[in-house]
């Protein structure tokens, strides 16, 4: 080969690289940018659920009624009876309210269970997401020299290696998951307030996890789905 075909091949396998790298990281990019504001969205609608579903798992305030009740019933236990009079000599023993002891509903704590799992799991994804798009930042290479071009493939197979693909593959199947817990505990919440809301709200979900569950699947069976 002469010195000018060597630079014309060198040249060419250059740029076809740096298309690929290129194309390779902006479809990344952008992916990211789309996970992050649907998980930051969910999260924030999540937050407002669990700081109302939470208060299910603690005792409720004591109601001023009861309280003044049990004075009142302190106070006439003092009364002594001395025929034809009634004194209360003795001073009335508050002993306060005696609150049961609390049990929190089974529906309560898998309610909570369910919605919070599923702000972990969506919080983690926006986490991991803002790594990988330092990762990708870091991974850009400027200029079509021949050191541009190494330094662009050995960048290349580093994210290759250390599995980064797979890591923002799996990004989208946490907020999944994380969407179909919010779901369950949904579910769970409805049942405890109203029959019938809960039973349409039912259905469509199952036909959401119906959904979910067809499109995971077919690509398995079939090599042309483009699921």
């Amino acid at each position: 080969f002469t010195k000018e075909q060597k630079e014309k091949v060198w040249a060419e396998a250059a740029d076809a690289v740096e298309m690929y790298h290129d194309d390779l990281l902006r479809r990344w990019k952008e992916e990211m940018d789309t996970l992050l504001v649907y998980a930051g969205l969910f999260s924030a609608v999540l937050t407002a659920f669990n700081v109302q579903s939470y208060q299910l798992l603690q005792p409720g305030s004591t109601d001023p009624m009861v309280a003044l009740l049990q004075e009142i019933s302190s106070q006439l236990a003092s009364f002594t009876v001395s025929s034809p009079f009634v004194n209360s000599t003795h001073a009335g023993r508050s002993t306060g309210y005696i609150q049961p002891h609390f049990h929190a509903p089974t529906s309560a704590v898998w309610l909570n269970t369910l919605w919070f799992s599923s702000l972990v799991f969506s919080l983690a994804s926006a986490t991991i997401a803002l790594f990988v798009k330092q990762w990708l930042h870091e991974a850009t290479v400027q200029g079509t020299s021949r050191e541009s071009a190494r330094l662009r493939q050995y960048r290349l197979n580093g994210l290759h290696r250390w599995r980064v693909g797979t890591i923002v593959v799996a990004l989208p199947i946490l907020l999944q998951v994380s969407s179909v817990l919010y779901l369950a505990g949904l579910v769970i919440l409805l049942w405890t307030l109203h029959t019938t809301v809960a039973a349409i709200t039912s259905t469509l979900v199952a036909i959401v996890f119906t959904s979910f569950l067809t499109v995971t699947i077919l690509p398995v069976l079939k090599n042309d789905c483009p699921y």
